[in-house]
């Protein structure tokens, strides 16, 4: 083979791919090359002379083993699942297609494209390349289900990633709101067109139920080797765009880098190179805010705006729709925007003839994505990491927790959080207390400002016109013990030393308002706790497989607190009135009475405790209330809330009365309540149902695993049975699961470099015909991690190790 390929001194199933056997020089010159090897469990190691190679190796791999998803993600950003797939259930793929081209992504990309480092456009350009040659060299009937055939698997370009990358970049603020994109329209308008049916009432962001992480940092005071460790544990859905792939990435003397991507990034979100490690969890900051526009008493589409009059602006998006006689129809429709961003119409946001809603966004001009990441992946300190934050400031709505071989930690929240004047947070607490618009989208944990006011604008500092809070106040500390988080705010990421001064919108979205979730209170027992029966065993430092047991061990927080104390209370009775009826409940206070704790498959006794805490509200989970006795004190962030809320001196005792609740929804569900876990808890793999260990972040358990019906793609997902608890999720077929506990990786720098555990839980292929898509998701459900091959000599000796060697020509950037 050509000198260029790096031999390898066990060849094993080498294949060589060229889009043309015939090249010319001038060709052969332009051509793009890489070496993708697959070890264990189908992890691709990409090796290339340059990025535009490495991004090809990428793409062709995740074609490989995810091409339905990509497909779907780029058919939406580009406004054309109508199109291919027709108007869709109650008209969703036209919203969809018409709100796409509306925010105009693709428009915005092909103008950003030459802001691009020439790196990041070797890599977008390599990896639509690598995309389309595995189209090219697959037969539409050859695809794997669900897109088996499907004439909308179609190549791509390099700024069809670009758009990609903004419509990720805007998941967490614009894309819950699509649908009051889709539907904005003025009154007087017919909306009918535009309106059918409108979309859902407003609720909250979705990272409460959907989206979560524990991420640690551990530093030189607290590891075993003496070098940075990191315990990477993001809760991400299962199916559809916000899978992790998982893959190891070199180019020789500029990068080498392992760890896991969103499908369609060229470049590592989560991983370790040989000098830093970095996770991320989703943050509580905002990362936009609402406008509330007074309009002009004759003109629904013109607003006041410092005592003038301004016209929003008008663009018409057109589109094609297939028909059931496989015809094409044309729908158009019109989208405004005002100065601060797109107008919005929904439920609890009118378009009205008075008044009008729009957002404004600080990712809707995000691109400097996947640049933010590559600037990671080169890393060689933590002072490297801080500088891509400051540089290229493309984080968009997670916190990044890093750490260095040299044993230094750093947690900063550097998404992109508007900066807002002291004038403006000051008006908007005086709103808070009389405006009921601002009182109810607060409660949804959204700010709504006064958009007929210079006032409210962003403020631009430093020469930044972006509008965001300066990277030197936001959030963020370094220390040589540990950081943490699991989504709740930025103060306690280190009790020793809390960030008490949160700049405004850092705490906005914060659902615990203040106190701390059962799950970050796990998180910081097992990180504070001493002694021999610790995480971090007698010498309080931390092991690697101390770091696994640790996550996988399944430990309730909220069961260390209080069922020793509920199982006093229940003991003390046989029975409970639950509307009229009698509950027994000696068999669940049994049950409960020998349960160590543990959301393990194998326990008894887990599932009593799941719908006992299932009957309570969040805020009782997090102070005092129907549960705990003692109140949150923020100086003891340790210890409270504590204790039992105490028995009623008279009459029925109601938490034995949510204990009696609790029996009685698991026999109406027909579920014996002495189930072992994993007999109700699993997740399917074609055929099989595969137990699974793991506990709800409510319960306190940091190995979350649940239900989300969150899908961004339009192909098959998990289905499951009415609910009958919407706190736990439980349905008469137990608790089927298809989000939580995604990538997980475990890595220490030791003396002769980075040492790794990982699993992708879900597996590394969506085709139901590979074993690829269900063989790590086997390791999960017996609660096993795999070790990583990162060093040469590992990769090499892997009996499964399998070659393919890339020779292509570029595609249309």
């Amino acid at each position: 083979m050509r000198s260029w390929v790096q031999r390898s001194t066990r060849l094993v199933g080498v294949t060589f791919l060229c889009m043309c056997a015939c090249l010319g020089e001038d060709e052969t010159s332009a051509s793009i090359r890489a070496t993708l090897r697959r070890t264990a469990h189908g992890i691709p190691h990409i090796t290339a002379a340059d990025y535009r190679g490495l991004g090809a190796g990428l793409g062709y791999a995740q074609a490989q083993d995810t091409v339905c998803i990509l497909a779907d993600q780029f058919l939406k950003v580009r406004g054309e699942r109508a199109r291919y797939l027709g108007p869709g259930t109650n008209d969703a793929n036209i919203d969809s297609d018409l709100t796409y081209l509306g925010l105009g992504l693709l428009t915005r990309a092909q103008a950003a494209y030459d802001q691009q480092t020439p790196a990041v456009r070797e890599l977008v350009e390599g990896f639509a390349a690598g995309y389309n040659h595995y189209l090219q060299e697959t037969p539409p009937s050859r695809l794997p289900a669900p897109c088996t055939g499907a004439a909308w698997v179609k190549p791509i370009r390099g700024v069809d990633l670009l758009a990609y990358h903004l419509d990720l970049s805007m998941f967490d603020s614009t894309a819950p709101l699509l649908g009051y994109l889709a539907h904005a329209q003025p009154p007087g308008v017919n909306r009918s067109a535009a309106e059918s049916p409108r979309p859902p009432a407003l609720t909250s962001p979705s990272r409460e139920t959907d989206l979560g992480s524990n991420g640690w940092a551990i530093g030189r005071d607290r590891s075993a080797g003496g070098g940075g460790m990191l315990l990477a544990n993001p809760h991400f859905p299962w199916e559809g765009a916000l899978r992790f792939y998982e893959s190891h990435l070199t180019l020789p003397g500029t990068l080498d880098v392992y760890g896991a991507s969103l499908l369609g990034v060229p470049v590592i979100n989560i991983g370790f190179n040989r000098h830093v490690a970095w996770t991320h969890t989703v943050a509580t900051s905002s990362h936009f805010v609402l406008y509330r526009l007074t309009l002009a008493d004759d003109a629904p589409t013109t607003y006041l705006y410092d005592g003038q009059r301004r016209a929003m602006t008008r663009a018409t998006r057109t589109i094609d729709v297939l028909q059931d006689d496989g015809s094409l129809r044309q729908v158009t429709r019109s989208f405004w925007r005002s100065h601060h961003g797109p107008l919005l119409h929904g439920p609890g946001l009118e378009w009205s003839t008075r008044t009008a809603y729009v957002i404004r966004d600080a990712n809707e001009g995000n691109h400097r994505f996947a640049e933010q990441w590559l600037r990671m992946n080169t890393a060689r300190s933590l002072a490297d990491l801080a500088a891509a934050d400051r540089e290229a400031r493309g984080i968009p709505w997670v916190n990044t927790i890093a750490t260095s071989a040299t044993g230094e930690t750093r947690f900063v929240d550097a998404s992109r959080v508007p900066n807002l004047s002291a004038e403006t947070v000051a008006a908007y607490h005086e709103s808070l207390q009389h405006d009921a618009d601002t009182q109810a989208l607060a409660a949804q944990r959204i700010v709504l400002l006064d958009g007929g006011t210079s006032r409210d604008e962003w403020v631009r500092q430093g020469g930044d016109p972006s509008g965001l809070v300066p990277l030197a106040d936001v959030p963020q500390l370094l220390r040589p013990d540990f950081v943490m988080n699991a989504n709740d705010s930025a103060t306690y990421t280190n009790p020793a030393a809390p960030l008490w001064e949160l700049p405004f919108g850092y705490e906005t979205h914060a659902p615990t308002q203040g106190r701390i979730s059962p799950r970050t209170h796990m998180n910081l027992a097992l990180l504070t706790e001493r002694g021999a029966a610790s995480a971090s065993g007698s010498d309080g430092r931390f092991t690697r497989e101390e770091l696994a047991r640790a996550l996988l061990d399944n430990r309730s927080w909220m069961a260390d607190q209080l069922r020793e104390a509920v199982v006093r209370r229940c003991q003390a009775v046989d029975s409970v009135d639950v509307e009229g009826v009698p509950v027994d409940l000696t068999r669940a206070c049994h049950l409960l009475a020998t349960w160590d704790g543990r959301f393990t498959a194998n326990r008894t006794g887990a599932l009593v405790w799941r719908e006992f805490l299932g009957g309570f509200s969040a805020a009782d989970l997090v102070d005092q209330g129907a549960l705990f006795a003692r109140p949150f004190d923020p100086a003891r962030p340790l210890s409270t809330p504590s204790g039992l809320a105490p028995a009623p001196d008279a009459g029925p005792d109601p938490l034995l009365e949510k204990l009696g609740e609790a029996v009685s929804r698991l026999t109406a569900a027909g579920l014996r309540v002495d189930a072992r876990l994993g007999e109700v808890q699993y997740t399917r793999k074609g055929r099989q149902l595969l137990p699974l260990s793991g506990g709800l972040g409510q319960e306190g358990v940091l190995n979350v695993v649940g239900y989300s019906p969150a899908n961004s793609t339009l192909l098959p997902r998990t289905e499951r049975g009415p609910v009958l608890s919407e706190r736990t999720g439980l349905t008469a077929q137990g608790y089927p699961i298809n989000n939580g506990t995604s990538f997980v990786l475990l890595t220490e720098f030791t003396r002769s470099g980075p040492r790794a555990s990982a699993l992708l839980t879900y597996s590394e292929s969506t085709d139901p015909a590979s074993p690829l898509s269900s063989d790590q998701t086997h390791l999960f459900s017996q609660t096993r991690l795999r070790p990583v091959l990162f060093d040469e000599a590992d990769i090499q000796e892997d009996p499964a190790l399998r070659i393919t060697r890339l020779d292509l020509r570029p595609t249309e950037r």
